[in-house]
């Protein structure tokens, strides 16, 4: 006698075949969820770049992909020409590296403080520092312009870094790395002779790589990109900072697009280089930073 089994592997090959198509439509929505959200980013970015690379921003005037005849560097030459851009550039720098040198240093210091020393009221100063996070920065433009000006430093790099020479940020992420390290480890070089700048510059801070990697990025950046201060402590334009320097040449040459894109992919290529090569560190440093 021979009995009637149920079709259960056609069944199940059915559901499964239900199944990839599922995963299938949900991959493709996501890549087309993707690719659009990628176009809105980048679009812009399109159009500054080979704007700067047209004759009289071509691409800016309608024409989303310009003929190669319209491609030219002289865009680049106008705009350095016009203004003191090189010079700028040097003050930009300037600016960077030492905004950059002491955000890390006070930050480090700082974060020190906050975690290996035993003392009472750290929390406290902890929270003070967080605090800080809070107060706009226009609130305290005002008395920074006059300690600024009565130190003679109105016009100078120094003039433009001292305000912003410690910063709470780099301080709560270094705080918040060096709480996760293992307090066998400080403790094993205080007993070897190391002193407190020799454990925080060869011990600590080398093992919290990630994080004083992302605090050096954070403040490269925000010294790179800072505008109202620099634009107000400096009056003459060999002075100023490139981000002013191009807000100038908008200003000045409003009617050509092609010169201000020019200008303005010169003030990103350096941003731009950074975060491409530093990603890495920046994402795990943040993750880390957060997790601690």
């Amino acid at each position: 006698m021979h009995r009637n089994r149920p079709a259960r592997p056609r069944a199940a090959s059915s559901t499964a075949r239900g199944q990839i198509a599922s995963k299938t439509a949900r991959a493709g929505a996501r890549f087309i969820a993707v690719l659009a959200l990628a176009t809105i980013v980048f679009l812009p970015v399109y159009v500054a770049v080979v704007s700067a690379f047209t004759v009289n921003g071509s691409i800016a005037r309608g024409s989303i992909f310009p003929p190669l005849s319209t491609f030219t560097l002289n865009n680049f030459t106008e705009a350095i020409a016009s203004t003191p851009l090189l010079s700028q550039y040097s003050v930009s720098v300037a600016v960077v590296t030492l905004q950059t040198l002491g955000n890390l240093l006070t930050g480090a210091l700082a974060a020190y403080a906050l975690v290996f020393p035993r003392w009472r009221g750290r929390g406290v100063a902890f929270a003070l520092v967080l605090l800080t996070l809070a107060i706009p920065g226009e609130s305290v433009v005002i008395p920074n312009y006059e300690l600024v000006s009565n130190l003679g430093l109105r016009n100078t790099v120094l003039g433009i870094v001292l305000p912003y020479i410690a910063a709470a940020y780099p301080i709560f992420l270094l705080r918040q790395a060096f709480a996760a390290v293992a307090p066998e480890i400080w403790e094993a070089a205080r007993l070897d002779g190391a002193g407190d700048l020799r454990a925080l510059f060869a011990i600590v801070m080398p093992v919290c790589r990630p994080q004083v990697t992302t605090a050096v990025i954070w403040s490269a950046l925000a010294a790179w990109n800072g505008f109202f201060w620099p634009l107000l402590i400096t009056d003459t334009a060999n002075s100023r900072t490139i981000q002013v320097g191009i807000a100038s040449l908008a200003a000045a040459d409003a009617g050509n697009p092609a010169l201000i894109f020019a200008g303005s992919v010169l003030v990103v290529i350096p941003t731009a280089l950074l975060v491409i090569f530093a990603q890495r560190f920046l994402v795990h440093g943040l993750a880390r930073g957060v997790l601690s």
